[in-house]
């Protein structure tokens, strides 16, 4: 009888939710995907799936097309807005300031318009985009990004403000920066058909750059309050679920180190769902944990780039995460059952390739038909991962998944 009162527990935890919202369409099928080994017994046939990228990194190649293409930087990517559309929930990490009229100097200049002047647009070391890479992000369906990562100053405590404020405007989530004298919260929140996800990111570092008015959560410096808020958002009834997204490790390095995998596991143990790591910019392995709530967490230490202008087989190789949530089983213990948060189902990958072709530079499936350094990546992506969780390609109708999701407007989470 205890176990019995979970469902209903649960029911009333999602009626709770002051951001309930409907899922987006699911008339559209996409690749079949394939049937792995839960990570966590389920309760009931619904699920929420999320969508995760790597980092939304504009170098001066991939900065010039995207502004003078008709399609703006969806050409670069457009290949997946099927996939961003079809998920619950996407996510991407945006790596890098959105601060119009603001120089390397942190000073005001004429804006220059989507042009790639180096002066306010600017790439490595100091990256600053302009706005149209938010509203190219949010129509092929991104949902939220991270604003926390070692590039997040790289226009200063202006450049953040004006960044989270486009971000804002464009009604674009994100997580990890705060205004200046803001109260430190950290967290985002997107609705879903069974309940609000928590987000929270972190950053290793600001590469230097000083953060004197404390706008970045860093992953190490600020453990314990990051740790700290997890638990809280844990404990919280209105909460299906927590995702935590650090950028950390080490750079072009193809495993974890000791300090990612140490907060890994206390992230886990503090309550967190998943964890979605970005910075490395090639791919880094997935860890299951154990959860405070007594089942598994996901850990998955780095997607790679999603897009790039780095040219190295590694870093042209990254990967889309698709998470399945559900709502766990009854364990019988009325405690831990009362306070269940939904679990990872499963978790499969979609390869990713940045391909160099006469048209510019576009992202494409990496599968099985590629030779050459796509195959070869595309083989390194399998040793690093669950290769039976990798998608099948075959039969997949791209240009039918669009035309629907175009029909009903994309079913984008308001």
């Amino acid at each position: 009888m205890r176990a019995g009162l979970q469902p209903l527990i649960f029911g009333l935890a999602l009626l709770l939710c002051s951001g309930a919202a409907l899922a987006r369409s699911n008339t559209c099928e996409l690749a079949p995907r394939p049937a792995v080994t839960p990570l966590n017994q389920c309760l009931g046939p619904h699920r929420t799936s999320i969508a995760a990228v790597g980092d939304v990194l504009l170098h001066g190649r991939l900065q010039r097309e995207g502004y003078a293409h008709a399609q703006g930087f969806g050409a670069l990517w457009g290949a997946l807005d099927p996939v961003f559309l079809k998920a619950d929930v996407s996510y991407a990490n945006l790596e890098g300031p959105v601060a119009a009229g603001t120089t390397r100097s942190f000073r005001a200049s004429p804006d220059p318009g989507p042009r790639f002047d180096n002066r306010v647009y600017t790439s490595f070391p100091m990256f600053n985009y302009h706005s149209m890479v938010l509203d190219n992000l949010k129509t092929s369906g991104i949902d939220i990004v991270s604003t926390a990562n070692n590039h997040a100053m790289d226009r200063g405590s202006v450049g953040r403000e004006l960044t989270d404020a486009a971000l804002t405007q464009r009604g674009l989530l994100f997580s990890g920066t705060i205004k200046a004298g803001a109260t430190r919260d950290f967290v985002a929140y997107t609705p879903t058909k069974m309940g609000r996800i928590a987000w929270i990111a972190c950053s290793f570092s600001t590469n230097g750059v000083p953060d004197p008015k404390r706008q970045v959560l860093l992953c190490y410096a600020d453990q314990e309050e990051l740790l700290a808020t997890v638990r809280r958002l844990a404990g919280r009834i209105d909460i299906a679920a927590i995702f935590v997204t650090p950028h950390w490790g080490i750079e072009y390095t193809a495993s974890p180190n000791t300090r990612q995998k140490a907060l890994a596991r206390a992230l886990a143990g503090a309550g967190a769902t998943a964890i979605v790591g970005t910075h490395p910019h090639v791919l880094q392995p997935w860890e299951t944990l154990p959860n405070a709530g007594g089942g598994a967490s996901l850990a998955i230490y780095s997607s790679g780039n999603f897009v790039s202008g780095q040219r190295r087989q590694a870093r042209r190789s990254s990967i889309l995460a698709w998470i399945d949530l559900c709502a766990p089983r009854p364990s019988g213990d009325l405690g831990r059952d009362i306070g269940a948060k939904l679990v990872v189902d499963q978790a499969t990958w979609l390869p990713l390739w940045m391909d160099y072709t006469a048209q510019g530079v576009r992202l494409s499936m990496n599968h099985t038909g590629r030779s050459g350094q796509a195959a070869a990546a595309l083989n390194a992506a399998r040793r690093l991962l669950p290769s039976g969780a990798m998608w099948d390609f075959e039969g997949w109708q791209l240009e039918s998944c669009r035309q629907q999701n175009s029909d009903i407007g994309g079913g984008l989470l308001q």
